[in-house]
């Protein structure tokens, strides 16, 4: 008899993850593809389909594939689609559920990404036995999944929890959905690429990070420059936690979470970001709020929360038919 296992897939606006993954939350195999080099909605959903269908031959004597579970930015988790996500390589709405579904031949659900690494924290990570915690990932954006009475947050539309599209700088920089001052835009592997290249304009000292152009750069390179002391480095994390910080206090003071977890890659840099984000939070905190909700880093690492959270979601539908 084959052993049950399910395929997580996270759709990042730099890449887009695949995993299969048994009922112990283990990673059997895993696969990928750039995000960015797919041309429009058919595209994207083909080169989907083709990653499955490559990851299903691995396993095919030894593993069942139960369905397929999806983590995605601006999804509309209610209709199945995504639609105006500023970091896909497609502006039409488009019914990845549906398509999904018919091109591979197995059951999809389909969820925020964000949100489904926060039920992947809770059911294989750090936020095991709490039913109020959010978890807020730090990639190529900000996304945010909050759960309150074990249950999340996904609003009338599906759509709840943008939380990195929420106001933090009046007039601030331009956001890829079109508005200015998202936190997204301060807080991400991208903002805080935009924090250091200000720095760079207002002081004159000598930095590694002069060497790259603004597309060149990563968040692991201004990791490893602030490791190694860099003043520019350093600053850019000080500055981009405290602003995560402050941001976190309103969350509280929103949902009463026992813990907000980080994770995605900037989350990787942990003192870097934790230890400022926390001391900010600490400071905007109003006193009946305080101490009462932990920050922390996801358990489940960078590269896996959302992963396991998608596979969740199909976990989750077979253990309601049991």
């Amino acid at each position: 008899m084959k052993n049950k296992a399910v395929i997580g897939i996270d759709i990042g606006g730099t890449g887009t993850k695949l995993a299969i993954v048994d009922e112990e939350g283990r990673i059997l195999e895993r696969s990928s593809f750039d995000t960015q080099a797919q041309k429009g909605g058919s595209s994207f959903i083909a080169a989907i389909a083709d990653a499955v269908v490559e990851l299903q031959q691995r396993v095919t004597s030894s593993h069942t594939i139960l369905g397929i579970g999806i983590g995605a930015p601006a999804c509309d988790e209610l209709a199945g689609t995504i639609s105006g996500a500023a970091n896909l390589p497609f502006t039409e709405t488009l019914p990845v559920r549906q398509l999904v579904e018919e091109q591979c031949g197995l059951r999809t659900r389909l969820a925020n990404d964000a949100n489904v690494a926060a039920i992947g924290e809770g059911q294989f990570g750090g936020a095991k036995g709490m039913s109020n915690y959010a978890l807020i990932t730090l990639g190529t954006g900000l996304g945010s999944g909050v759960i309150v009475d074990g249950k999340v947050v996904i609003g009338n539309h599906g759509l709840a929890s943008e939380f990195g599209h929420t106001f933090v700088v009046r007039n601030g920089r331009k956001c890829g959905c079109g508005q200015n001052g998202c936190l997204e835009t301060y807080v991400s592997a991208t903002g805080i690429k935009r924090t250091v290249f200000e720095l760079m304009s207002q002081y004159t000292v000598d930095s590694p990070l002069r060497n790259y152009s603004f597309h060149q750069l990563s968040a692991r390179d201004i990791t490893q420059a602030a490791q190694a002391g860099d003043f520019l480095a350093l600053e850019a994390f000080k500055l981009t936690g405290e602003t995560l910080g402050y941001k976190i206090a309103d969350l509280i003071v929103l949902f009463d979470p026992q813990a907000v977890f980080l994770a995605g890659g900037l989350a990787l840099a942990g003192p870097l970001i934790l230890d400022p984000a926390r001391e900010s939070l600490e400071k905007h905190t109003i006193a009946m709020f305080k101490g009462k909700s932990e920050l922390k880093l996801s358990e489940l690492g960078s590269e896996d929360a959302a992963l396991l959270g998608a596979a969740s979601l199909i976990y989750k539908v077979e253990k309601l038919k049991s």
